[in-house]
């Protein structure tokens, strides 16, 4: 079934805007007007096959109902209406979840501006700090209020002085001119100094990740012509198995003529991979283990004969920044090594089998932890799909640097998660997989894993990443995971009540605070104080 907290607002606009009738709707569809009026309320589930008929009749694509665009859009709506800023206005998620599906475009203009305003506001603590930590700066700083106030000075003189002889009135503008000067030297010292032409608030566009993390989200993460041409690919290097490290090295030395090189450190300095293209070499570092080799073979390949595919999907999104575009052309460079090396129905068949025991894959198809979690939030084909997952990656300082969210998970957009996610407890126990039931402030549950993850280290003077990753899904879907067995999904004993980040929480009790909370009402019910206030009392 079809159900989501937008759909029901969404078809009612639609038939609106199509100037067609509850009554002549309903009867298309062959089921009552109530039926449908309830439908639009959001009172009944929207069936898929029911779904497919109503877009036949709207004539509208079917992924138009689909709530990850929507869910985006109210979680970035919803970053913005919680800053401290609308301290005084309250907005309920359902006035917010009703605003993005009936007016999606002024939603979409609101998040725009405010980060407009959080680029200039971290411009304008840009420079605070510059100018008072930095020297030549605040040397320039008082140059400049120094010529200020001497031509303001001078200027009010040559004004109020009718009388003054020619000789003496050339004199002060004289020095009004040479301070002027002075002062446009100055100016120009300091925008340059302060590199001016770089500040984010000259652009309203997100960063480069950002970008390409939209556009990934936009597109569900699921890309069909990938798929396609990944599966035509894999049936030409290995017709009867999944293609191991000979086969795709042959195909690139067969094919595109690459020299590859396992190397010592000394040979590959600090990247573990390099591809030289004018030598046409591949330098792969020895401490690479199996699986990271294979994804950098497939990384490659992809690179070389899909270029003009990856184009294409770009030519008409977002990402017409120049580093934004890259980063595109490399994401999807990522998915089709994935798809390359993890087919999409032997993996999708797999998964299910094991119920996504993430462990029994990477034996199944020889790939890492954090690739198989990958190749897991890709499971979106309609007629196939897997569990809705979320990601989340995250260093160990709580640096989110990869996030996908189909479960309906709200991941923040600015700062670190709420550190009360099982992300964050995955440092403990490293190596480990950890579960998590959590509840959000407004009910919603979501059941959650989470394992640390090492990157291979090049040497001692090179010390090891260790990230977190979480992968989850909403409460529903728990029981289709190995993981839920034994575990009391209606009614767990363990639930832990977490929030999106400190600064969009409201729970006042929460001892693990890094922040206050958007809305602080005094309570006058008070009859004491905490005289040793931590960092969770605000």
């Amino acid at each position: 079934m079809a159900k989501s907290n937008f759909i029901g607002s969404k078809l009612r606009k639609l038939r609106k805007d199509k100037k067609i009738t509850q009554i002549d709707l309903a009867a298309e569809l062959g089921i009552s007007a109530s039926y449908l009026n309830l439908i639009e309320h959001d009172k009944r589930d929207l069936t898929v096959p029911l779904l497919l008929r109503i877009s036949q009749i709207l004539q509208v694509d079917p992924l138009v109902f689909a709530p990850q665009k929507d869910n985006q859009l109210t979680a970035e709506l919803t970053e913005a209406i919680k800053d401290p800023l609308f301290a005084d206005a309250e907005f309920s998620d359902q006035n917010l979840s009703t605003a993005v599906s009936d007016y999606p475009d002024l939603c979409q203009s609101l998040v725009e501006l405010y980060k407009a305003y959080t680029s200039a506001q971290n411009d304008l603590q840009f420079m605070r700090e510059r100018l008072s930590q930095d020297s030549v700066l605040a040397d320039s700083s008082f140059r400049l209020r120094t010529l200020v106030t001497s031509i303001f000075s001078l200027s009010e003189i040559v004004h109020d002085n009718e009388d003054m002889n020619p000789e003496q009135r050339r004199d002060f503008l004289d020095i009004i001119l040479k301070d002027s000067a002075n002062l446009t030297d100055t100016v120009n010292e300091m925008l340059g100094f302060m590199g001016t032409d770089q500040l984010s608030a000259k652009e309203t566009t997100p960063s480069s990740v950002e970008a390409v993390t939209d556009f990934i989200q936009e597109k569900n993460n699921y890309f069909e012509r990938l798929e396609e041409a990944a599966d035509h690919l894999a049936r030409r290097l290995s017709s009867d198995a999944l293609p191991d490290v000979n086969d795709l090295l042959h195909h690139l030395t067969d094919q595109h003529q690459i020299d590859i090189l396992f190397a010592l450190k000394e040979q590959h300095g600090s990247e573990t991979s390099h591809f030289d293209e004018n030598s046409r070499q591949l330098v792969l570092s020895k401490a690479l283990p199996p699986s990271t080799v294979r994804f950098h073979l497939a990384l490659l390949i992809g690179q070389l004969e899909q270029r003009d595919l990856f184009d294409d999907l770009l030519k008409n999104s977002s990402l017409s920044d120049g580093a934004a575009y890259q980063r595109g052309q490399n994401a999807l460079a990522n998915y089709f090594a994935g798809a390359l090396l993890l087919p999409y129905i032997p993996f999708y068949n797999a998964a299910e089998e094991s119920r996504y025991d993430i462990e029994l894959l990477q034996q199944q198809f020889g790939a890492s932890y954090e690739q198989i979690c990958h190749r897991l939030t890709t499971l979106q084909r309609p007629e196939k799909s897997g569990v809705p997952f979320h990601l989340v990656r995250s260093d160990i300082a709580g640096n989110i640097s990869k996030k996908f969210s189909a479960s309906g998970l709200r991941i923040p957009r600015y700062g670190s998660a709420c550190p009360r996610w099982v992300l964050h407890n995955a440092f403990l126990t490293r190596g480990s997989i950890i579960t998590q039931i959590s509840e959000m402030p407004d009910g919603q549950r979501f059941f959650s894993i989470a394992r640390t993850v090492t990157k291979p280290s090049l040497g001692f003077n090179h010390p090891k990443r260790h990230y977190a990753i979480s992968l989850g899904c909403d409460i529903a879907h728990a029981q289709r995971l190995v993981y839920a067995d034994g575990m009391a999904l209606s009614a767990p004993r363990t639930v832990m009540p977490v929030g999106i980040s400190c600064r969009l929480c409201d729970r006042e009790n929460c001892t693990h605070r890094a922040a206050p909370p958007p809305t602080q009402h005094a309570r006058a019910d008070h009859k004491g104080r905490n005289i040793s206030p931590g960092i969770g009392d605000w």
